[in-house]
């Protein structure tokens, strides 16, 4: 990997629309290039021994998913920057942390898992805080995705 790149990190959500344009504002303005990457996880019963239709199938969606989203969320940004696009195996902490080792930047959108799903999941942001190699951004979601959020009363 070069090390004239920045690594953003994606899945479908508003924080990382919001981490992937501001990526590639940066990269454009560093002329460097934008390593996007978008994980998966097996499902529980690990690699199968013999090639699997549902996962290849799988895989391949992941990947026209992901490449749908980058140019959904950079829209008439993504033709004025160099990116590829990884979909790689993992917990998207580990990937990220491993992927940016050679990295200038790695770039996390945050704030949008709480309660349970945090907890379960844990937070990818501190993950890569915590064992990146490289400067870390974490940029949070868009006002508009948290005002958007249901309100909670107290009862």
């Amino acid at each position: 990997m070069e090390r004239h790149q920045i690594v953003v990190g994606i899945e479908e959500t508003p924080s990382s629309a919001a981490a992937l344009r501001w990526a590639a504002r940066f990269a454009r303005l560093t002329g460097q290039t934008l390593r996007v990457v978008h994980t998966w996880t097996l499902p529980s019963g690990g690699m199968p021994t013999a090639p699997d239709p549902y996962l290849v199938t799988a895989i391949t969606d992941a990947r026209a998913r992901a490449t749908r989203f980058v140019e959904d969320s950079l829209g008439a940004e993504e033709t004025s920057v160099r990116w590829v696009l990884d979909v790689d195996e993992g917990r998207p902490g580990p990937v990220l942390a491993r992927r940016s080792e050679d990295a200038s930047l790695l770039v996390v959108g945050t704030g949008e898992h709480t309660g349970v799903r945090r907890l379960l999941e844990g937070s990818v942001s501190h993950y890569c805080l915590s064992h990146a190699t490289c400067p870390v951004v974490a940029v949070p979601a868009p006002r508009a995705a948290k005002d958007d959020a249901p309100a909670v009363a107290a009862g």
